[in-house]
């Protein structure tokens, strides 16, 4: 629009020009500086993951951090994402989010079950630690089976066995109230009522476990043991023969050691006549524990 208005405010303006063009330029540099810093952050956040070392073992747990004397309930887990390195366990509420911290590897003191009568699931471990000002702390993990719990319960032994300052006893129920729920100690923190297994961890396993690969690992661990089973039998049956005598009660009771040798030496007889009883063993894929 070409007005005497216009051309009169274009005038006044017409000094400015060069501070104005000056002031983009700035402004252009500023934003080009801007993008470069946050491209270079991102470049190196990147980097920095790369060098992390893999997680040893990752998966959503339902966590519960004990706080005072506040009743422990099973609504107050709260599910997150964790992950464990060898540095670390670490949370976030998904597995991209950014992760937070929650005990230095370090710091880890104990990796046990807990009862299940505290929280109303077999499936509670505690991770017992030390937070950065030495102060003793429990977190305590519900994972969703057996299984995984096993799993995490191996793997933080694992990473933390050579850690100093390594429990010897621990309670594996919880401090509710003003007692401890596994032996009534009134005192927080007693040393603990049951050992701990810090060197227990799981040797290599596939899932789903096999109900047959665990008949036959109990019966190769009877078979492992009958001559030791047999020498037991021949001592008790030499005391019931001369208490026998002695008492002069004749009849025979019934010998449940003498009916599993008994059911052993079947076993034998129908592996020795299998046509398959010559067959390699199929490799151990359970959870069996090592110590």
């Amino acid at each position: 629009m070409d007005t005497p208005a216009s051309r009169a405010k274009e005038a006044w303006m017409e000094p400015l020009q060069p501070t104005v063009h000056q002031g983009v330029t700035q402004l252009k540099d500023f934003i080009t500086k801007l993008v470069d810093i946050e491209e270079k952050e991102e470049l190196d956040l990147q980097r920095a993951l790369s060098l992390q070392a893999p997680p040893v073992k990752e998966g959503p747990l339902f966590i519960h951090r004990t706080k005072g004397k506040s009743p422990l309930l099973t609504s107050s887990f709260k599910k997150l994402y964790f992950s464990l390195t060898t540095e670390a366990l670490s949370f976030a509420k998904t597995p991209s989010s950014k992760k937070s911290a929650l005990i230095k590897l370090a710091n880890i003191r104990a990796a046990e079950k807990v009862e299940e009568k505290s929280f109303g699931s077999s499936h509670v471990m505690q991770v017992i630690y030390t937070d950065d000002a030495g102060r003793p702390q429990t977190a305590y993990l519900q994972c969703k089976c057996v299984n995984e719990l096993n799993q995490w319960l191996s793997a933080l032994r694992k990473v933390s066995i050579n850690n100093t300052g390594l429990l010897g006893s621990y309670h594996p129920g919880v401090f509710r109230g003003d007692k401890w729920s596994c032996c009534h100690q009134k005192d927080k923190t007693d040393l603990g009522c049951d050992k701990t297994r810090s060197r227990v961890t799981l040797q290599e396993w596939n899932d789903p476990l096999d109900h047959d690969l665990e008949a036959q690992l109990i019966y190769r661990h009877l078979l492992g043991m009958e001559a030791a089973l047999r020498e037991k039998h021949r001592e008790l049956s030499a005391g019931t023969e001369a208490a026998s005598m002695l008492t002069g009660c004749g009849e025979a009771s019934e010998d449940p050691l003498a009916q599993l040798l008994q059911v052993l030496q079947d076993l034998q007889e129908a592996h020795s006549c299998s046509p398959v009883s010559s067959l390699p063993l199929e490799p151990n894929c359970l959870l069996e524990l090592q110590t």
